[in-house]
């Protein structure tokens, strides 16, 4: 596979997932109380559907602020906004209401995506605030909501559309067109919002395939645990992509050791935190 082939990084994934028995296990979470899992297949069919839905409500260029734990549905909805021609802006879950609040204001976006309760506590008010946000996607099923036509669940889009559907390709989408903003962590001043590019997060793909090159079987096994929200784990998602891996999600730091002894990945990405514990 030559990397400098690919346009974007969804170019990217249906490719690999085009050339992968659709019913191969691709995505599996790790918590025993919401248990997930994702066939190739199944991720790419949901991607499509939810980037269909994404495609009603987005102008080009619009952004979308991601407020999730690693998860098999962070990746679906990341692709999903890129394919839809939106741009994805990840955020920490361990943020404030005032950081949310800094972003939200500060990059404006049209949707808003939320894994849960304790997530949605943080985001209600401001979200109650600001008219530009016309949707708010759920992963769980949320208490007290606000304003509710605002809001749907992920699994309402996904499971709404049930015809054979075909949304592969954004011809709109290149090498610089923008993937992602990713905020720095503020130490020195406000949090300034970084555009990555699709053709800059390839780049390095190319430079870790040839560093795991010795490291890579023919079964290639993942275990996430460092947050989706960093620029490094963000762009670990599409080099486990890149090899074809199967990927677990942890349940939490205060889990991992048992979650590798359940996993049992081949390769995992590390942070000095990692080795402290």
């Amino acid at each position: 596979m030559n990397l400098k082939e690919f346009n974007s990084l969804t170019d990217l994934f249906f490719y690999q997932a085009d050339k992968k028995n659709p019913n191969l296990d691709f995505l599996e979470w790790l918590n025993p109380k919401n248990k997930k899992k994702y066939t190739w297949g199944e991720t790419s069919e949901n991607i499509q559907k939810f980037a269909l839905f994404l495609k009603n409500i987005f102008k080009d260029g619009d952004r979308c602020l991601l407020v999730s734990e690693n998860r098999p549905e962070w990746l679906i909805c990341d692709l999903a906004i890129m394919l839809s021609n939106g741009i994805t802006v990840p955020a920490y879950t361990t943020y404030t209401e005032k950081d949310y609040k800094y972003l939200i204001e500060d990059c404006q976006p049209s949707v808003i995506i939320i894994s849960n309760n304790e997530m949605h506590d943080k985001l209600k008010n401001i979200i109650q605030e600001k008219d530009f946000i016309k949707k708010v996607i759920t992963f769980d099923e949320i208490k007290n909501l606000g304003q509710k036509e605002k809001y749907l669940t992920f699994n309402s889009i996904i499971n709404n559309e049930t015809r054979k559907i075909e949304f592969k390709k954004n011809k709109k989408l290149n090498r610089t067109s923008p993937a992602c903003i990713i905020y720095t962590s503020g130490t020195a001043g406000n949090p300034k919002g970084v555009i990555l590019s699709h053709g800059g997060i390839l780049n390095n793909l190319k430079g870790a395939s040839e560093i795991l090159k010795p490291l890579i079987d023919k079964k290639p096994t993942f275990l996430t645990w460092l947050p989706l929200s960093h620029s490094y784990e963000h762009t670990v998602q599409f080099v486990q992509i890149s090899v074809g891996a199967k990927i677990f999600y942890a349940e939490k730091i205060e889990k991992l050791l048992e979650n590798i002894s359940e996993s049992k990945p081949t390769i995992m990405t590390a942070v000095p935190r990692f080795y402290q514990n």
